[in-house]
């Protein structure tokens, strides 16, 4: 990687302190032939009056606006990239060294294209959820909660393309086509989500790439559709042979109206595929508020 220029991605929720970005800009120096640090923030949060920092690398401070999800935020730091490889790192600052760095980069030297950096999770139901949504997706394309990564250019151009149409970032990296390698880090994410943030994120990994949103509502409508018609064919039979209507005829109403749940259910879930569609070819991605760029200050150090 000495030969390569890096850029690293760091999402915060306040501005970090200048002595830390220095001894991230210090580390990058040791690993890259050049190299770029692009933080991600909240929108209003204030930056540095004046940046009294020795920096070899140029730093970049993203502004989102107020209703960009993490995820979009991200995307929205890739964006702002030059370098030939991308590290994006969600976990403590403090925790970036030469170590993690290096073990981010080196598998790119055997053509990995993306590194997945998988943290400590601290929640058994978070655990739990995980195993439950990859039971349901293709063994090839399994979604990893990482707090970190490490893109080659060309994986990165994937997911800007994408995005516009799949605001999840876990989704998009899960079905990028590029070879990729997993390393497990001491570490876990120290940002915050909110409950409505989690549900929201968490039906979004069942229902999307997996056989939930496919395979098992067309399963449960055509077992309702089955269960139903049976009952139908039971009822006319009963009323051929002995000339009477049979009991229940609320009970069938029921199991018809559950098969008809199923059926809808499944339209509903294509009817979100279609407006996702529709939404990524005429919406804006892009949430970036405001950027800031300070060029290196101590580049012949």
């Amino acid at each position: 990687m000495k030969n390569a220029y890096v850029s690293m991605i760091l999402p915060v929720a306040s501005m970090p302190d200048l002595v830390a970005i220095e001894r991230i800009d210090a580390v990058l120096a040791q690993r890259t032939r050049a190299h770029e640090i692009v933080i991600v923030t909240p929108y209003g949060l204030p930056t540095w009056p004046d940046l009294a920092a020795a920096l070899r690398g140029p730093l970049s401070v993203v502004s989102t606006h107020i209703r960009s999800t993490t995820d979009s935020a991200i995307v929205a730091g890739l964006a702002r990239t030059v370098g030939d490889f991308i590290l994006e790192w969600r976990g403590p600052l403090e925790a970036i060294d030469d170590q993690l760095v290096a073990a981010l980069l080196t598998p790119s030297d055997e053509g990995i294209e993306l590194v997945e950096a998988t943290g400590t999770e601290t929640s058994y139901a978070s655990r739990m959820f995980n195993v439950m949504v990859n039971s349901l997706r293709p063994r090839q394309v399994p979604v990893r909660k990482t707090i970190g990564r490490a893109y080659s250019r060309h994986a990165m151009q994937a997911i800007l393309c994408a995005a516009n149409f799949e605001p999840q970032l876990d989704v998009l990296v899960a079905e990028l086509p590029v070879h990729r390698a997993s390393i497990p880090v001491p570490h876990h994410n120290p940002h915050k989500t909110s409950i409505s943030q989690r549900l929201s994120d968490g039906f979004a990994l069942l229902s999307k790439g997996t056989r939930f949103g496919s395979a098992i509502p067309l399963g449960l409508a055509a077992v309702s559709a089955l269960f139903g018609l049976g009952a139908a064919v039971y009822a006319i039979g009963f009323l051929v042979l002995r000339g009477q209507t049979p009991e229940g005829w609320t009970t069938l109403m029921v199991v018809t109206g559950v098969g008809q749940a199923a059926i809808l259910s499944m339209l509903g879930l294509t009817w979100a595929r279609i407006d996702s569609l529709v939404r990524g070819l005429s919406r804006e991605s892009d949430v970036t508020a405001d950027v800031s760029v300070w060029p290196p200050t101590d580049a012949d150090r």
